[in-house]
């Protein structure tokens, strides 16, 4: 279903069988986001989360759309030069739009035509066919999702108004010819993996963070102190600070260990295979269990804490394993973003707990009403609907915020 007739295929590179095509859609979104190419990204990157600071100063109660606003505005101005509007984007809703069209063509056991592969051949009109009639409306949607944008380039291209961008450097050949939609399908599909794929990703770490932050804040004075000692209060963490603030690091590692954006993650057998006697056939998918692997009791103490330390160590408890890597996947499969994700998540998560306090909000009576580590499952996992308070850690941390948004206005 998702693959082939709602097109997921011709749109992301998590949908395309191996061969040449995923080949050069993965050496394109490794040139643009690998270790070394990705600090072009970190200007953008850190504008965007002074952006979400001052979009949390004016507006706390909208925390959760900020964040998905912030993350949408760093993947266009980067993937496309698109400038996102702050509030009702239409190209981060048609994103939105196409994570929830993915969900539902990915559901395991929905579809027979996953299991019997000739029934994509029924036409639309067939009497039953509401399968085919609902993917032919999903089709449409996940194909413009990645054709407007482009064509939007293109057109700037021609016109000379341009703006820098991945997919405008690769768009036009060596010989000067502006390549058409046709010419350019492998740029399409590896820029619409960073638009589709980058968004909701982001969004449920670091809605999972607030959520954590609100639920524990003995780690969130720790890791506020780290970033005090390091930074100080007259300027707000960079990149630079990175290696000085393990705690960081830690509390990033547990947040996707906690809560794996993407806890099941399918793979597809090219040929037979055969695993301790057992034959696997081709065609057959084998379901990843990410979630269990990161929540194993035998693996990390007490899995369903929440605790930053484990990745510490001490005398009593050696460091439990580094999974950072693993929550993007694993072999030619994983996730070619990870550097491009890590340093997203530094910025957002660095930046807020300098600035402001997360906390719960508090009922009628003053009591504080700790939000449930509850969440939505599907092919992406992210927290349900939840309420916290975001509270500027001082006067002068407000004024910080506001210098930084004036600083991202140039970039």
């Amino acid at each position: 279903m998702a693959g082939e007739l709602v097109a997921r295929a011709q749109t992301s590179i998590l949908f395309l069988s191996y061969g040449a095509r995923l080949k050069e859609c993965r050496r394109l979104v490794h040139s643009w986001v690998n270790k070394h190419a990705v600090s072009a990204s970190w200007p953008a990157q850190e504008a965007g989360s002074y952006k979400l600071l001052g979009a949390l100063l004016d507006d706390p109660e909208g925390f959760s759309e900020h964040i998905r606003t912030q993350a949408g505005s760093v993947i266009l101005k980067l993937t496309y030069g698109i400038e996102c509007k702050p509030v009702n984007d239409p190209h981060i809703a048609m994103a939105e739009q196409l994570s929830k069209i993915t969900a539902q063509a990915t559901q395991p056991g929905r579809w027979l035509c996953d299991s019997f592969p000739s029934l994509v051949h029924v036409p639309a009109w067939f009497p039953g066919a509401e399968f085919r009639r609902w993917a032919e409306q999903a089709r449409k949607i996940s194909t413009e999702l990645v054709h407007i944008p482009f064509e939007i380039v293109r057109t700037s291209i021609l016109n000379g108004t341009a703006t820098p961008s991945w997919t405008a450097n690769e768009i036009v050949d060596e010989k000067g010819h502006v390549k058409s939609a046709e010419e350019a399908r492998d740029l399409i599909t590896a820029a619409g993996t960073m638009y589709s794929g980058g968004i909701d990703t982001t969004v449920g770490a670091v809605r999972t963070f607030f959520l954590m932050m609100a639920r524990h804040p003995e780690i969130q004075r720790k890791a506020q102190a780290e970033i005090d000692s390091v930074v100080g209060h007259e300027r707000l963490p960079d990149i630079n600070d990175r290696d000085s603030l393990p705690y960081i690091s830690q509390l990033i590692t547990e947040v996707l260990r906690f809560n794996p954006i993407a806890p099941i993650v399918p793979h597809s057998l090219d040929e037979d295979d055969v695993y301790e006697g057992y034959l696997i056939p081709k065609g057959a998918w084998v379901m990843v269990n990410l979630w269990a692997i990161l929540h194993d009791p035998n693996t990390y103490r007490d899995p369903e804490e929440f605790r930053p330390e484990r990745f510490e160590g001490t005398k009593e408890y050696p460091a439990e394993p580094d999974c950072t890597q693993i929550s993007f996947g694993f072999g030619r499969r994983s996730c070619p973003g990870y550097h491009f994700a890590m340093s997203t998540l530094f910025y957002n998560f660095t930046h807020v707990l300098s600035a402001f306090n997360i906390e719960p909000v508090k009922d009628a009576e003053g009591k504080p009403q700790i939000p449930p580590p509850e969440f939505v499952a599907g092919h992406l996992r992210a927290p349900r609907p939840f309420k916290c308070a975001v509270v500027p850690r001082s006067l002068e941390k407000v004024k910080l915020v506001r210098q930084a948004v004036v600083a991202a206005s140039g970039v």
